[in-house]
């Protein structure tokens, strides 16, 4: 069987002219992690077995929260910001969103992709799985699963993101980092903590939940490994957070380029022993010239869901750069 992915296909979408009454696109609703799934036959087992993403924060959490449902609730929840539609093409629904392009390419490829953006409301991400006949509809969800968790989870960082810069900046405490040379997009709420500066140690915090972000810089070391980093990251929490270290075991390490500048990301779980704690953390490791850089998010939230909060200090890393 081949199966061909289609990205940013534009499809006519004919049911849209029936539930749109004006040209402004409304604003989306539904949590940032929520994905309305819709078909004539919805099976959330097959939905969740294989588009779903499950994070150690360091308890086990589930990144997506699927809302199954019958296509007939396509009308009542055509506004939420993420929708999943699958079907065949003998399904009713899916024959009617498909054009002619678009159905005669499932038909040739048996099952078919495809994306958009900004359906129903502002912001909204659209993916559509089509296949040729009803027998293929589970065979293309699990060999599409990857792409369409990948899909949704840059929807997901770009929902988190989008309400992150729509919250006050606080532009007091990013002028202030300045001085350190560095910059960060900051909600009101964190604090600076600049103790050690003259050890090039400066960090700053919030609380409810508790986060904090560091900064350190020291010489370049010419071909860093993931251990060596995650070791230089143990010495600094040791002594700068009372005691922090990296549990190894939870660990995903990839390189990155940042901002031109390339590195490592480390995500993982850190621990303290002495304060019986512990939660998710993301490191970044760059160098730049003659120096190697380290910006680093932890939280500290027990008891409850991490995963926007999580999101939220990617974000705010991501917005960092050199001053």
């Amino acid at each position: 069987m081949v199966i061909k992915i289609i990205k940013y296909f534009c499809i006519i979408f004919t049911i849209i002219i029936s539930m749109i009454t004006c040209a402004r696109i409304p604003s989306h609703t539904g949590k940032s992690r929520q994905i309305i799934v819709l078909s004539c036959e919805p099976d959330s087992q097959l939905i969740e077995s294989n588009i779903q993403i499950f994070q150690y924060l360091p308890q086990e959490e589930a990144l997506f929260s699927y809302l199954c449902l019958s296509d007939t609730a396509i009308k009542a929840f055509k506004k939420n910001h993420a929708i999943f539609l699958y079907g065949s093409l003998e399904d009713e629904f899916i024959d009617l969103l498909l054009d002619d392009e678009a159905a005669r390419t499932t038909r040739i490829d048996t099952a078919a992709l495809f994306q958009l953006n900004d359906v129903w409301t502002k912001d909204q991400k659209v993916v559509v799985l089509a296949t040729s006949e009803p027998v293929y509809v589970s065979y293309a969800i699990k060999k599409f699963g990857n792409v369409i968790v990948k899909i949704f989870e840059e929807h997901y960082y770009e929902t988190v993101k989008r309400t992150y810069y729509r919250g006050v900046i606080d532009k007091s405490t990013s002028k202030s980092l300045g001085k350190y040379g560095i910059k960060l997009v900051l909600n009101k709420g964190w604090l600076i903590d600049s103790t050690y500066a003259d050890q090039r140690f400066v960090f700053v915090h919030t609380h409810f939940p508790d986060r904090s972000i560091f900064f350190y810089k020291m010489p370049y070391i010419e071909n860093l490994s993931p251990n060596l980093a995650i070791d230089i990251r143990n010495d600094l929490t040791r002594k700068y957070y009372n005691g922090d270290y990296v549990l190894k075991d939870l660990n995903h390490v990839d390189p990155i380029e940042f901002k031109g500048l390339k590195g490592i990301r480390i995500k993982g779980v850190w621990q303290n022993d002495s304060l019986v704690a512990g939660g998710p953390f993301i490191s970044y490791f760059f160098h730049k010239n003659d120096s190697l850089y380290i910006i680093d998010a932890m939280l500290f939230n027990p008891g409850e869901r991490k995963s926007d909060y999580y999101t939220i200090l990617e974000v705010i890393l991501n917005s960092f750069a050199l001053q």
